[in-house]
C-alpha cells in the first residue's frame, strides 16, 4: 500500500521531503509525496532535495519517479538493492548539511557502515547549519545514542557557486540507545569557529567576526577560538559557536557572513543568539531538537529530552513521524525550555 504525504502539511518545508523518503527508503515503504514546498516562493525541488533523494535511492536501491528540478509531485517504491557507498554533487550553493541529514536519519540503525561524498553545495549558508555546528553539535548528540559520525572536509563552499567537497562516513549502529538528557548542566567550554574565505584574509574577517562576539558577550567561561582561512571558489564566511555541558551536552548556533553584513555585526548577531539561548534552560537548542527528534523515533525505547523552543520545523516533524510510526510524543511547556518525552505506545 502506497503511503501518502502532503508535502504542504505543517511550515511546509524540504525537511518534510527529507525526512519522509529516508525513512520510506529504511522501512521499505512505497510513497507518493504531493504539493512539494507548495508555500514557498520558489516551489518544488531545489538542488539539495534532489541530490538527497538521490543518495537515499544510491544507499537503498529505492525507485524513484518525477524527482526533479522543479517537481511537486514524486512517487517511491520500495527497493533492495543496497549500496555502502553514495556520490552526489550539488552543483549551486545548496547545503550540504541538509543533504547529510537524510543519510543520518537512513543510516541510524543500519548494521552496516555507509559513506557519503558530496561533491559542490555550501559547507556555510543561509538557512542551514554550518559544517561545524553539524560535527560539534549534531554528531555528538548522536554518539550519545550510539551512532557515531565521522567528517572529512576538503573542500569548503560559500554562497552563491558552492564547491564545497566532504566525506562523512556513518558507523553501524548495532545497539542504539535512547537520548536521556533533562537538564542542561554547566557551562565547561565555549568554543567558536571562525571561517573565512582565503580572499578574505587581509581585511582579517575571521578575526573580526570572533572579536565582535566576544566584546558583546563576555560569557562567563573563557572562549576557545579556531580561526581558519579556507580556499573556496566564492568568497564568504561564517561564525559558529559550540556551547559544551557538564553533563554532555552541546549547544550551538551560527551565523553565515553576507555582502550587506559586516563581520562586526556578524559577531553582534551571533551574540544576540547565544545569549538567548544560554538563557534557556533546555539541554538541547532549537535547531539540533529538529534533527533528534527523527533519530528518538527510531529507537524501540523511550526518549526524553529537555529543549529551548519547539519551532515549527520540530511540529511538523513530529506530525510527520506520526504517520510511519506508532508513538506517543508529550510536549511540556516549563518555566524557559520545554520538556519533551517519546514513548512506544
Amino acid at each position: 500500500m502506497t503511503k501518502m504525504i502532503d508535502c504542504s502539511m505543517g511550515e511546509g518545508g524540504g525537511s518534510i521531503v527529507r525526512i519522509s523518503v529516508a525513512l520510506a527508503a529504511l522501512t521499505n515503504t512505497s510513497l507518493k509525496l504531493k504539493n512539494i514546498r507548495a508555500k514557498r516562493s520558489n516551489p518544488g525541488l531545489r538542488a539539495q532535495h534532489l541530490e538527497a533523494i538521490n543518495a537515499l535511492q544510491q544507499l537503498s536501491g529505492i525507485s524513484v519517479k518525477g524527482a526533479r528540478i522543479g517537481s511537486q509531485t514524486v512517487n517511491i517504491e520500495e527497493g533492495y538493492k543496497l549500496k555502502d557507498e553514495a556520490l552526489v554533487n550539488i552543483g549551486t550553493a545548496g547545503s550540504i548539511s541538509l543533504v547529510s541529514q537524510a543519510v543520518s536519519y537512513y543510516s541510524f540503525i543500519q548494521k552496516r557502515n555507509i559513506q557519503l561524498k558530496i561533491e559542490g553545495g555550501a559547507t556555510h549558508g543561509k538557512w542551514a547549519p554550518s559544517l561545524e555546528y553539524l560535527t560539534n553539535v549534531t554528531h555528538v548528540l548522536l554518539k550519545l545514542m550510539n551512532k557515531k559520525i565521522y567528517t572529512e572536509h576538503r573542500k569548503f563552499g560559500f554562497f552563491p557557486k558552492g564547491g564545497a567537497e566532504i566525506i562523512i562516513k556513518y558507523d553501524k549502529n548495532e545497539k542504539p540507545l535512547p537520548l536521556i538528557l533533562a537538564e542542561k548542566g554547566e557551562l565547561e567550554e565555549v568554543k567558536a569557529y571562525s571561517i573565512a574565505s582565503m580572499s578574505l584574509k587581509s581585511r582579517k574577517v575571521a578575526e573580526r567576526q570572533l572579536d565582535s562576539f566576544i566584546k558583546n558577550t563576555k560569557p562567563r567561561v573563557e572562549v576557545t577560538p579556531i580561526i581558519k582561512y579556507v580556499t573556496s571558489i566564492s568568497p564568504g564566511s561564517g561564525l559558529t559557536i559550540v556551547n559544551q555541558y557538564s553533563n554532555g551536552s552541546r549547544k550551538g548556533n551560527f551565523v553565515p557572513g553576507e555582502k550587506h553584513l559586516s563581520a562586526e555585526r556578524v559577531g553582534e548577531i551571533c551574540s544576540s543568539k547565544w545569549k538567548k539561548m544560554e538563557k534557556n534552560n533546555g539541554a538541547i537548542d532549537v535547531h539540533a531538537t529538529d534533527q533528534l527528534i527523527v533519530p528518538m523515533a527510531l529507537i524501540n525505547d523511550n526518549s526524553e529530552i529537555t529543549v529551548d523552543e519547539i519551532s515549527n520545523h520540530t511540529r511538523t516533524n513530529i506530525e510527520l513521524i506520526r504517520k510511519f510510526f506508532q508513538k506517543t510524543i508529550t510536549i511540556k511547556k516549563e518555566t524557559n525550555h520545554y520538556s519533551l518525552a517519546i514513548k512506544d505506545l
